[in-house]
């Protein structure tokens, strides 16, 4: 089999690149994502509700769709805002890449062929560019005018310009469907007539988990990797990628689980034991068997793939933006259902079992 050289494997993920880099196709998944929100929750409802025991298929059918319908809206509306007769009434949080229609403009003021022309013209049109299209784009402007930057004024750089304010505003996305899910969770059980308010300590425990060890100290790892990046002036999108993915896995793979249930253990948990008097403990009692709180697991590890898109996304790869809500949307809906390890899920209304009892 021959081998391609490295040159174009790097050239090829360069088109590849400026191709996701298309307004127009950020703004075609932004727009199609609605529909596979909500088609994926109702097919994970449906899965979840039919291979449950039948004869708790009409209680769990109930507090999947009561679940997943807040997880799905409120993932939505931190997203995309809200309007309301054409007023908005909040603003979403991601916000869509714009054309840059000035340099466009200086562009088709240059000797291009008639098809390198009719591309450009569509890209000022709002329509999305094949990939072979981009690529031969670019390579008039790298053979022509042997400019391989003419590019970015025809479909604009997405590389973030406040990687702190957008990871910011990541946390944020990824609380407030975590919020939905535990209120969906609570409303679930008040329709199912289930006792909420026993539940509810765990669906709390359960959001405070997966918000701080799959999705906050997970940003605050890659904001560090950023800092550090910027206090040697390191500008190449690889390095700064890799430093902010190392933060992740250090502040959050390694560390954070271990903080969240510190945090969880010493100052959630007291709010939800009035019955007892909780004094102060040293560090060490504080901080001793910690993963009997809730310990790591597969799913656990699997859910930083948010991480990587997130980083992704500050690091310039804006197309990631839509699709960031389906990821945030497996931690809410854990959230919304209670889920603690050793627990049989609180969806299902099964009875702890005795050696659930130690987890808290």
């Amino acid at each position: 089999m021959p081998v391609l050289p490295v040159s174009s494997f790097k050239s090829g993920a360069k088109v590849f690149g400026k191709y996701l880099d298309q307004p127009a196709l950020v703004e075609k998944l932004y727009n199609v994502m609605p529909a596979v929100l909500t088609g994926t929750a109702a097919g994970y409802g449906i899965y979840d509700t039919m291979h449950s025991p039948k004869e708790q298929r009409k209680k769990r059918a109930v507090k999947n769709a009561s679940v997943l319908g807040f997880t799905v809206a409120s993932a939505l509306l931190a997203t995309r805002g809200l309007k309301i007769k054409g007023k908005e009434i909040f603003e979403g949080i991601i916000e869509l890449p714009e054309s840059d229609k000035e340099g466009i403009a200086r562009v088709l003021t240059r000797p291009l062929s008639q098809k390198a022309r009719q591309l450009v013209e569509k890209v000022k049109e709002e329509k999305v560019l094949k990939f072979g299209e981009v690529k031969e784009l670019m390579n008039e402007f790298k053979e022509k005018f042997k400019d391989d930057k003419l590019i970015s004024k025809v479909i604009p750089d997405a590389e973030s310009e406040a990687p702190f304010a957008d990871l910011l505003k990541l946390s944020w996305l990824g609380l407030i469907p975590v919020l939905g899910g535990i209120a969906g969770g609570v409303v679930g059980d008040k329709l199912t007539k289930d006792d909420w308010k026993k539940q509810f300590p765990d669906k709390v425990k359960e959001g405070t988990y997966q918000y701080l060890n799959n999705i906050a100290l997970c940003n605050v790892g890659a904001g560090l990797g950023a800092l550090t990046m910027n206090a040697f002036n390191v500008k190449s999108k690889t390095a700064r990628f890799v430093a902010m993915m190392s933060g992740v896995l250090g502040v959050g793979l390694v560390a954070g689980s271990a903080i969240a249930n510190f945090i969880g253990k010493n100052y959630i948990n007291p709010l939800f034991e009035k019955d007892k008097k909780h004094e102060h403990k040293p560090f060490k009692e504080m901080i001793k068997n910690l993963n009997s709180e809730r310990h790591p697991e597969a799913l656990d590890v699997s859910l930083h793939l948010d991480d990587v898109a997130s980083v992704g996304f500050v690091s310039g790869l804006k197309w990631i933006g839509p699709v960031l809500p389906m990821l945030y949307s497996v931690s809410a809906y854990r959230a919304g259902i209670g889920y603690r390890n050793g627990h049989e899920k609180q969806l299902h209304g099964a009875q702890k079992t005795d050696s659930a009892k130690t987890v808290v």
